[in-house]
C-alpha cells in the first residue's frame, strides 16, 4: 500500500507531502490545480520517463519519494529479498531528476537502474488510466498468481533460498575468474619486462661509463 508521497521542486510544486491511510483517498480540485502532478510524480518513482522541464523553474533538481508498506504485498517483499534490497516491511522508491534531464533511481537508499524501479513498481501498485497496462499481462504477476495457486509456501521459500545461493555463487565465480585473468596479465607483463632486461644485459660499471660520456 502507498503510505506516503513526497514531492520537491517538481513541475509547479515547491514542496508537498501526502500521507495515505487505509481506505479510499480522493484528490479533488479545479482544472489546472495540479491534481495530476501527484500521479505524474508517482509514475516517475515507478520508473517512468523523465524530462528536464519536469524540474521546477529555478531549481537544480526535482526529488520524488514514494514510501510503501509491504504488509500485503508478499511478491514485492520477495523481489526485494531476491535482489538484496530489503529493508524491513517498508519500501522507499526515490527518483532524482536534474535540470539537465538526467535522473537517478533508488530503492531503499541504494542506486538502481530504472528497469528495477519498473519491475518492483509493477508489484507494488497499479495505475489505471486511458492507456494503462494490465497487470495480468506481466510475467512477474503471473508467476505470483501461479505460486499462490500452488500453495507451497515452504517449497517456494526453499527454491528462493537456493536461487539466491546459486546467484551469489555465480557472482563469486565471476569475481575469481576476473582475478585469475588479472594475475595472468600481470605475469605476462612481468615475463616481458624480465625478457627485456635479459636482452639488455647491463654489465658492471656500464651505467657509470655511459653517464660519464653523457656529461662530456
Amino acid at each position: 500500500m502507498l503510505a506516503q508521497l513526497t514531492i520537491s521542486n517538481f513541475a509547479i510544486v515547491r514542496e508537498l507531502e501526502i500521507d495515505f491511510h487505509s481506505g479510499m483517498t480522493v484528490i479533488t480540485g479545479e482544472t489546472g490545480a495540479g491534481k495530476s502532478i501527484a500521479i505524474d510524480a508517482l509514475g516517475l518513482c515507478l520508473g517512468g520517463r523523465a524530462e528536464a522541464d519536469m524540474v521546477r523553474t529555478g531549481a537544480a533538481r526535482a526529488d520524488l519519494c514514494a514510501r510503501f508498506s509491504l504488509k500485503d504485498t508478499p511478491a514485492a517483499l520477495r523481489w526485494l529479498e531476491e535482489n538484496q534490497l530489503e529493508d524491513g516491511h517498508e519500501c522507499l522508491l526515490r527518483r532524482v531528476i536534474s535540470s539537465d534531464g538526467r535522473s537517478r533511481g533508488f530503492i531503499n537508499g541504494t542506486a538502481v537502474p530504472l528497469s528495477q524501479l519498473r519491475e518492483l513498481g509493477q508489484l507494488l501498485i497499479q495505475i489505471h488510466g486511458q492507456h494503462a497496462h494490465q497487470l495480468l499481462t506481466k510475467p512477474e504477476h503471473q508467476k505470483f498468481l501461479l505460486d499462490g495457486y500452488a500453495n507451497e509456501t515452504s517449497l517456494l521459500q526453499e527454491m528462493t533460498a537456493r536461487y539466491q545461493l546459486w546467484h551469489q555463487s555465480c557472482r563469486d565465480l565471476a569475481h575469481h575468474q576476473q582475478l585469475s585473468q588479472e594475475r595472468a596479465a600481470r605475469a605476462e607483463l612481468l615475463q616481458y619486462q624480465l625478457k627485456e632486461l635479459n636482452e639488455f644485459n647491463p654489465q658492471p660499471g656500464e651505467f657509470e661509463q655511459i653517464d660519464e660520456e653523457y656529461k662530456r
